[in-house]
């Protein structure tokens, strides 16, 4: 009796926290993961991933440790059709598949989801962040499932390219646990440790970290601030604890924490535009005729002395599942999050400077004011849901009511001289003591709130033993609320000397006399799936879906100029795939699928001038219409026990159809759309090709595991501006990896591993900002160089 009392106790302790459910994931003797043992959670229950009708990639952690992946930066070398766009920090990394990707101020189009709950949200008031999976939590997992298409009916809005799911290990009931270390070029140090410990025969818990320091690859040339950016400093903890209060009552709790503080990873300009007076390209050209000089592809200059990109998150959740019957389950599923991120970044490491004045001329800068942040956003969700099935299993079925609130932790702010202020260098922390001889500054401060709330309903029915029927339907009612305050400063200098800026007049758009602006948005959308799978038998499936998605309508309390509001884009999906198991001498599984999207009042991006004041301002609005195809294939081939073969290829083919604009804006009489009808979508490679092959080398058991693996990728280059303002794209990736991994050192419980990134040194560029035309220079964010080093693992316990 006692030890009942202790574990409701324990219950109502853990359930003050918030926590998720993990799939089972079992491997083969060898570590790696085969067709008919690996588990997702695709469809929010426990399947054999060859049963899922769905477009999948699952990466488990041996692969993630192998490949030294530690963001999702690097989840794009082991998922072809996996984008990545990241700008001023790896904290700020979104994802994008199939041609959706998230544009400033937007909410992500690819779900990121943590033990079942959605990652920590930054709310894009000033600048995105929080959206993707962060450093810190690519540690210790069961798995990383990547489901490709809309994901509206289980996983809701803000998944029409797809949802990245992350799932922890789960405490066991064994004492086990690692100690591990890593050191590689660029003075890189990894540690981390994990400690499974069954605390009773009713309670689990397990405890890891993950700390992670490197040199950054981006060489600072200017003297002003610090000399290396792109660099890592990070700590994240994680705890999680399964308490059985019942033979059918579980609770499982997670508690993760990340603390990252690095220099940001600013963008580099490359190219000046040749005619004087056109922007800065009179400035610019000489500091590109330095950087062409150095022979240092990584090199930049910024004239910030303060640069910096501190993020700190706290989740946590808590999951009670209970067994009402042998055919019903119960689970309820809490989360709370705290999401503080402070950016100070140049934009694009300008340095152009007055030498005469100690001073430089502004181009724009993400910059947090001390005391305030770039990101402070607060989230809760609640999720009740149900799951069953009929006696015979002919019926399973699931439902579920969903409740987010993401509200404000604090105003945010973004404040920084105007483009073309000259200014004094030094290490101001306001707006207030910025000290300019001339020009202008437009700081605002707000906050921006939203609220999801969904009832949902999934169910496959078996219409034969062979054939299925799934059908489900989430109404989904999303409401926005953002606020801001805008004002213009001027800095009045009649004797040339630098002082401090005076508030002349409210911002453009803002409301005297507080200069404010609020407003609200609300939608109401309903989100379904239909399919049909056949399975002639157990390795064989074919499958056809239609589903709907849709991503949601937002305010932007930072860009109140032009058109403050915009509403929800949506996707019709068709898809058909086949999934095949092989089994015999050559054993594996290959997955096959086609689709075709159509995309409706696209989210577009739309930059605004006005050419008698200079004043420049960006709207979202949803002005396009696109269309999607493609082609997506992964498959395995186990050749005997010493070799095997994997590969995957996507080939999509995107093309925005039309789009319409209004000419002019109220105060600005140029719009600049980031596409124009006939362009592909931005961030979008045509083709994505990885293919690997591991070998064991045939050594004495007493030897331990030693097993050799090459993994080639290739992406063709993609656009991230209108046709109409750049030819130029991201270069195609070309990059091969390569790892020897020798497990169970002389039958010790001991892992080595070396391990070698973008072996061959190539230099790429991702995101190009295309404005030579406008402020006289392309800038450009780059790619990580080579990378390298050494792991020692040490294991212990059952």
């Amino acid at each position: 009796m006692k030890s009942i009392h202790l574990r409701v106790a324990l219950l109502a302790t853990a359930s003050i926290q918030f926590l998720a459910d993990a799939p089972a994931f079992a491997q083969s003797a060898n570590g790696s993961a085969s067709a008919e043992t690996i588990i997702v959670t695709a469809r929010r229950v426990e399947e054999r991933l060859q049963d899922v009708p769905i477009s999948i990639s699952v990466v488990s952690q041996d692969q993630l440790t192998k490949a030294n992946i530690t963001s999702s930066e690097d989840l794009t070398r082991v998922v072809p059709g996996l984008n990545v766009q990241s700008r001023f920090s790896p904290e700020q990394a979104s994802f994008s598949i199939r041609g959706f990707s998230q544009l400033q101020r937007t909410s992500a189009t690819v779900g990121t989801y943590f033990g079942e709950v959605v990652s920590p949200r930054g709310g894009a008031a000033s600048v995105s962040g929080g959206d993707g999976a962060g450093p810190g939590t690519l540690f210790d997992l069961q798995n990383v499932q990547v489901l490709k298409g809309p994901q509206g009916t289980l996983f809701g809005r803000n998944t029409t390219g797809g949802a990245v799911i992350l799932t922890p290990r789960k405490p066991t009931g064994k004492l086990e646990g690692y100690v591990e270390g890593s050191y590689g070029n660029y003075n890189m140090r990894r540690l981390q440790g994990v400690i499974n410990v069954p605390v009773a025969s009713w309670a689990r818990l397990r405890i890891g970290a993950d700390y992670q320091k490197a040199n950054g690859f981006l060489h600072n040339v200017s003297g002003i601030g610090p000399h290396q950016f792109a660099n890592t400093d990070y700590i994240a903890v994680r705890g999680s604890l399964v308490l059985d209060v019942t033979p059918d009552l579980e609770n499982y709790t997670i508690v993760s924490y990340l603390h990252s503080h690095n220099n940001g990873s600013p963008g580099q300009i490359f190219q000046a535009n040749p005619t004087p007076g056109i922007g800065f390209s009179t400035q610019a050209q000489p500091q590109i005729a330095r950087y062409l000089a150095s022979g240092d592809k990584y090199q930049i200059e910024q004239d910030l002395n303060n640069p910096e990109a501190i993020t700190k998150q706290f989740q946590v959740i808590n999951t009670t599942k209970l067994a009402a019957s042998d055919t019903i389950t119960i689970k309820n599923i809490l989360s709370y999050s705290t999401y503080i991120q402070d950016v100070r970044q140049q934009a694009y490491s300008t340095n152009f400077l007055v030498p005469a004045l100690n001073a430089y001329i502004a181009t724009g800068a993400i910059f947090h004011p001390e005391g305030v942040h770039t990101n402070d956003q607060n989230n809760f969700t609640e999720e009740l849901q149900l799951q069953g099935r009929n006696s015979d299993s002919r019926l399973i079925y699931q439902a579920g009511l969903y409740f987010e609130h993401s509200t404000p932790g604090s105003r945010v702010a973004s404040t920084s001289p105007s483009v073309g202020a000259v200014c004094l260098i030094s290490g101001f922390t306001t707006i207030e003591n910025s000290l300019c001889r001339s020009g202008r500054a437009a700081p605002q401060y707000g906050s921006i709130a939203f609220t999801n709330m969904a009832a949902y309903a999934q169910a496959t029915y078996a219409l034969t033993p062979k054939l299925k029927l799934t059908g489900g339907v989430r109404y989904t009612y999303d409401r926005s609320r953002g606020e801001s305050t805008g004002f213009i400063l001027t800095y009045v200098s009649p004797t040339g000397a630098f002082v401090n800026p005076t508030v002349t007049s409210c911002g453009v758009s803002f409301t005297p006399p507080g200069c404010t602006f609020s407003a609200r948005t609300s939608d109401k959308k309903p989100t379904w799936t239909l399919n049909l799978a056949y399975s002639p038998n157990e390795d064989m499936m074919f499958y056809g879906t239609y589903s709907r998605g849709y991503r949601q309508g937002a305010v932007t309390p930072f860009a109140v100029a032009g058109s403050p509001v915009f509403g929800p884009e949506k996707v019709d999906n068709y898809e058909a795939g086949t999934k095949l198991t092989l089994r015999g001498p050559v054993s594996g599984n290959l997955n096959l699928a086609g689709f075709y999207s159509d995309l409706s009042k696209a989210q577009l991006s739309v930059g605004l001038q006005n050419s008698v004041t200079g004043q420049n301002a960006s709207s979202i609005l949803n002005a396009g219409k696109a269309r999607i195809y493609g082609v997506e294939f992964d498959g395995t081939l186990r050749f005997a026990r010493l070799f095997r073969v994997n590969g995957s290829l996507a080939y999509i083919n995107s093309k925005l159809n039309t789009i319409s604009l209004p000419a002019t804006f109220p105060g600005y009489n140029i719009v600049l759309p980031s596409a124009v009808a006939g362009d592909p979508l931005p961030y979008t490679p045509k083709w994505g090709v990885n293919i690997g092959g591991t070998f064991t080398l045939p050594v004495d058991e007493s030897v331990g595991v030693v097993e050799l693996s090459a993994a080639y990728r290739y992406n063709s280059s993609y656009t991230s501006n209108a046709s109409s303002v750049t030819t130029i794209g991201s270069t195609p990736v070309k990059q091969l990896d390569l790892n020897l991994d020798w497990r169970n050192v002389a039958k010790r419980p001991v892992d080595i591993s070396l391990f070698a990134a973008n072996v061959t040194n190539q230099f790429t560029q991702g995101v190009i900002v295309a404005l030579i035309n406008q402020l006289g220079y392309n800038a450009r964010y780059v790619g990580r160089p080579r990378t390298y080093g050494v792991r020692a693992r040490f294991r212990f316990g059952e």
